[in-house]
């Protein structure tokens, strides 16, 4: 008998990358981990943080010499792009103007 698991498509993912180049990345990252902690909980992983989203979702984020990447990935494109939003004005929140994150959709 065919297992009917393998049939099942996998769930459509909405993603998108940004990254900011600034002087001390991993205080920026340890601000937007503290701020997530209070609202919505991070994973620490090898290579950086992953912020789950109640609704659906999740942003990772991970350093790179001088520069925060961001990956956004949601259910849909509408929940995608509020993760972006809340994400773009915690790092305006933290940093100002310098930090406006431009974000582009992946295949």
């Amino acid at each position: 008998m065919a297992s009917t698991f393998d049939a099942a498509p996998e769930g459509v993912r909405e993603r998108s990358t940004a990254s900011l180049t600034i002087s001390d990345p991993k205080v920026l990252l340890e601000k937007l981990v503290e701020e997530a902690n209070k609202h919505r909980g991070a994973l620490r992983e090898q290579d950086g943080y992953t912020i789950p989203f109640r609704e659906g979702g999740l942003v990772r984020i991970r350093v790179e010499g001088g520069t925060l990447h961001f990956t956004a990935e949601g259910p849909t494109v509408e929940r995608r792009e509020h993760i972006e939003r809340t994400v773009s004005e915690l790092a305006i929140s933290q940093l100002g103007d310098e930090a406006v994150l431009s974000w582009q959709p992946q295949a």
